[in-house]
Formats: structure tokens, sequence, C-alpha cells
């Protein structure tokens, strides 16, 4: 009863996504695994759904319910233990990023993957979120070593040993990460931490297009540049957006943003002139601005994470319009090859239909987001502009989403990226382990229980014709 809410649950029914939920019939918040796997053995019992929540800062409707059910809430999993000496923290699922690597800064160490809106660490396991710095340290996926899993059933299961390798049957740890709450609740996470580096430097490189910043982003990767951490790409009107927002004065122009670091300022300074020549090799607009100065360095990452806060207030900051926006965000990956013809032309194809289309990039890993602040009456025209974005990305070899996850918003395309037999394959895994569909129900595919009482989940995938193979 000291979790049990039953008042004030609106606030559950909702995320930073632009998709309805349903508000719950009641929230629990346990503080330990045992306390989550009593509350599943309920609701297996009286099959009531089961909606996981973290910080509820997803874009896709994951954490939302779309029965009522329960809510979950993974907010007083609070356990941080540092292991310094194999290089690991055991983490509850509610701490949040920044929380972890406050913890583990005083240690001298870092948890690697960063989304900028600091989600709680279960969410980045829950879709395998990555962030900024995935070029060094690589996604969720790469980082998380094991976890503790309640299943739908209420049984508790350790999902691998903590150890560096291991050849012992089926990765239930890699089946877990980006299943979005459908298989079971992620309770405590196990993840590789790594020595602080103690010197930094910071670029700003200015291009006149949004195609020759990527197109110099794929020389950078292929060149010595094992002390660049960051490199992110802003668009002219996300640059614009966060002159206004954030009181920077950078060029309103497609922008990369560059970040080094080593122990020795010597690697980064010999590393930072080759990539210079490649920068202006490729049209940077004029010298790029390096930094050694940790504080300016610290601002403009600030600007870069706030890029999301930038776009529901750029049309009133720019003084296009009197009053702030919804925010429709979006995200696509593809093969670095490709990766300048597909946000350059992403880019021109929603200015062609008089949408502002503000784009942050994590554009060394191909992975890029498309903000789009609207008016309810034009929430059509940027569905088919997205609609026609994930078609370009999977015609080019890419995903329909990087970091975002499924969820909701993406439920109808992810047929167009795998294929029918491929989806199946995940639903019987899902029935297989959920046979009475409680967790997170209507997430990622849907189910349909079919009328004739086979069990047979082999149904066809979803369909939108904006986006269907055929269009390809």
């Amino acid at each position: 009863s000291d979790c049990l809410f039953t008042d004030d649950l609106e606030d559950y029914a909702k995320d930073r996504s632009i998709y309805p939920g349903k508000v719950p019939h009641v929230a629990v918040l346990p503080q330990n695994t045992e306390e989550v796997a009593n509350i599943l053995k309920v609701c297996a019992k009286f099959k009531i759904p089961v909606t996981t929540r973290g910080a509820g800062s997803g874009v896709e409707g994951g954490a939302i319910p779309l029965e009522a059910g329960l809510v979950l809430s993974t907010k007083k999993l609070r356990k941080i233990r540092v292991d310094e000496t194999n290089m690991y923290a055991d983490v509850g699922a509610g701490v949040f990023k920044n929380e972890l690597n406050a913890e583990l800064k005083r240690k001298g160490l870092i948890f690697g993957p960063d989304p900028a809106s600091n989600p709680s660490v279960g969410g980045m396991v829950s879709t395998s979120g990555s962030g900024l710095s995935t070029m060094r340290y690589g996604t969720t996926r790469e980082n998380v070593v094991s976890l503790v899993v309640v299943t739908p059933q209420g049984q508790v299961i350790r999902t691998r040993q903590k150890v560096r390798k291991a050849s012992t049957g089926y990765e239930l740890t890699q089946l877990y990460i980006g299943a979005e709450g459908t298989l079971g609740v992620v309770t405590e996470i196990t993840v590789r931490v790594f020595p602080l580096q103690k010197c930094t430097g910071g670029v700003v490189s200015v291009f006149p297009s949004l195609r020759q910043a990527a197109e110099a982003v794929v020389a950078i990767l292929k060149s010595d540049r094992s002390s660049l951490v960051r490199c992110e790409l802003l668009n002219s009107m996300m640059i614009e957006g966060t002159n206004a927002a954030f009181d920077t004065a950078l060029s309103p122009k497609p922008t990369l943003f560059l970040e080094f670091q080593a122990n020795n300022m010597d690697v980064i300074r010999e590393q930072w002139k080759r990539i210079c020549a490649l920068l202006r090799r490729f049209g940077a607009a004029k010298e790029p601005q390096y930094s050694e100065e940790a504080k300016g360095i610290e601002k403009l990452w600030g600007a870069r994470r706030g890029c999301y806060f930038t776009a529901i207030k750029y049309r009133k900051l720019t003084k296009k319009s009197t009053t702030m926006d919804k925010v429709y965000l979006t995200d696509v990956c593809v093969p670095i090859s490709n990766l300048a013809e597909c946000v350059a032309e992403t880019e021109s194809d929603f200015l062609k239909m008089n949408l502002p289309c503000l784009i942050c990039a994590h554009i060394a890993d191909g992975n890029f987001h498309c903000l789009v602040p609207f008016k309810a009456h034009e929430k059509a025209k940027v569905k088919d502009a997205e609609h026609r974005m994930i078609a370009r990305a999977v015609r080019l070899g890419g995903a329909v989403s990087g970091e975002h996850g499924v969820g909701i918003g993406k439920r109808e395309h992810i047929c167009l990226e795998h294929g029918e037999e491929h989806i199946n394959l995940q639903r019987r895994i899902k029935k297989a382990l959920d046979p009475d569909l409680i967790m997170n129900p209507h997430k990622i595919f849907v189910i349909k229980q079919p009328d004739d009482g086979e069990k047979s989940t082999t149904i066809a995938c979803e369909r939108n014709p904006a986006v269907s193979r055929a269009k390809l």
C-alpha cells in the first residue's frame, strides 16, 4: 500500500510524444525487485495490463498506457553500486543518467552513452538509447553487461553473469534491451564504466550546406579520430533557434559541434589539426573555431541538449508566430555512405511542404532527428512528410528509428524495414513470454487474438500506403 496511488493519475497518460494515452486505474512505485515481482504476480493472476514507466521523456509513446490498467513507475528503484575493480556499476532502473554520472565522477569514472534528455537508465535500456557520445562508447546495448528482469508471471531472472565473455545459451540480455517493457520489467542494470579523460577540446565548424557538412563527417570517420567523442550537426533553422533561446551568436548555417577528450592535450591538438584540414577540404565556410576553455564548450553542449525546448519556442522566438507550438520529434538512422543524401533530401522535403524542420543529428552514427514545430491544423502534413522521410531512409538501407524506439509512433513502419516474416517471429516471441499480452500492450506491433481460437500469431503487418514497399 505504501507504493500504491489512485489519485492524480493524468500525468501517467502522457510523455513527450504527441500521442494520447489512457489514464491508468492505478500507479505503483515499487522500491525493489521483490515488490515488482509481487505486483506482476497479481497482474498475471487477474490479467491486468501493465505499462512500465521511467522518466516519461520518450517521444514515440512507448511508456503511456493504451489500456488503462496499471502503470509501474521505476522512480524508486534507486540502487547504485560501483565495482571499480571490474569496472561496472549495478544501477536501479529508476536512476537518471546524470545522477549515475555524478556518482561515478567522484570515482573518476563515467557511463558512456549520453542521451540529451537525461532519461532513466531503465528507459535507456528500453529503447537502447545512445545520444551524443556513441562514436566513442557505443549505444546502451554495447554498454550493458547484465540485467535483472521480472517476467510477466512475476519470476525474477538475471540474464547473464557479470563477466566480459559468456558462451552459455541464448543471449537474453540483448533480447530485453529495446523490448520497451513488452516482455517483462527490467529492475536493475549492470553497466560498463570507463575512466574519465582529463583534457578536452571543442570545435565549431560552419558549412554552406547540410550535404557538405555530412560529407565532411563521412571523411572524418575514415581518419584517425581516437580522441573524438562527440560529433553533432545542427541545421541552419536549429542554429537560428539556438541563438534566440540560448543567447549564442553562431552563424545561422549548418554547423558541426565536435568534442575531443584524452588524457594528453597533445593528442587532441594533433588530431584536431588533421581533422581541421578535412573540414576545410569539404567546404567549411570559414576557419573552424577551436577552444580548450571548458566553460565555453559546456555552454555549447547545453544549447545542443536543449534542442527540443528550442523547437517548442522556435516560431515564437523567431517572430514567425505569437504562440509556442507542439513539436513532432522523429528520427531515422542510415548507413554513413548514404547519410548526406538522406539528410539533405529530408530537409528539402519538409521545406517544400512549408514546414519548419529543425535538425539535430548524431551525425557520425548516421542518426538524425527532425524536430517539427506545428499547429493542430498542420499535423496531417507533418505526418505525410515523416512517412516520406522513413521511406527514404529504408530505401537507403536504414532503420525507421535510431534510438527513440517504436512505441506507438513507429509501429506502422517497422514492417517496411523488416518484412512480415521478421515481425511475425517477433510476435511469436512476445506471445511465448507474455501469453496473456499484459505487458505494455499494443506497443511495437499489434497482436490480434485469432477469432477461431487458434494460437497462431502470424498476421499481416500493418500497412501505411504512404510508406509501402511499392512506393520505394
